[in-house]
């Protein structure tokens, strides 16, 4: 019965959020890996392709954003894979998730949800996102 559970990879440099997140998912019946930064999260969704992607945008290194403009490029192979980003860029940077897929001509994520989220927010928009059916826009949180 394991394996029909749904996988999630969750990306956030915020170890508490990581946790916080997977442990929402995981109750919810999803099996969830974590990374806590882009290169790891990067790895562990190329290794073994997960049914939902969760990535906070404003990490140090190599950043969210440079992960999802990668996930995004359509010659990318995983660029389908249900994204959701969750992130506090626009009260940090003053940034709009929108610039960012208009600059680099990328494809726009399947769920946006500004920090901070509730149990409830997040579960909206990852069973919005992956019900099955067509979507206009983005499911927003």
């Amino acid at each position: 019965m394991e394996s029909l559970k749904k996988r999630a990879v969750v990306i956030d440099d915020e170890k508490d959020l990581t946790t916080y997140f997977s442990s929402i998912l995981e109750e919810n019946g999803f099996l969830v890996q974590v990374a806590n930064n882009a290169d790891d999260g990067e790895k562990l969704i190329r290794e073994n392709p997960p049914d939902l992607v969760c990535l906070d945008l404003l990490m140090p290194g190599k950043t969210g954003i440079n992960l999802f403009i990668r996930l995004r490029k359509p010659e990318e192979a995983l660029r389908n894979i249900p994204l959701i980003i969750i992130t506090g860029i626009q009260e940090k940077l003053n940034i709009d998730w929108k610039d960012i897929v208009s600059r680099f001509r990328v494809r726009v994520p399947d769920g946006f949800i500004e920090k901070p989220v509730s149990p409830e927010r997040l579960m909206r928009v990852v069973n919005n996102v992956l019900d099955g059916t067509p979507k206009e826009g983005v499911q927003l949180g």
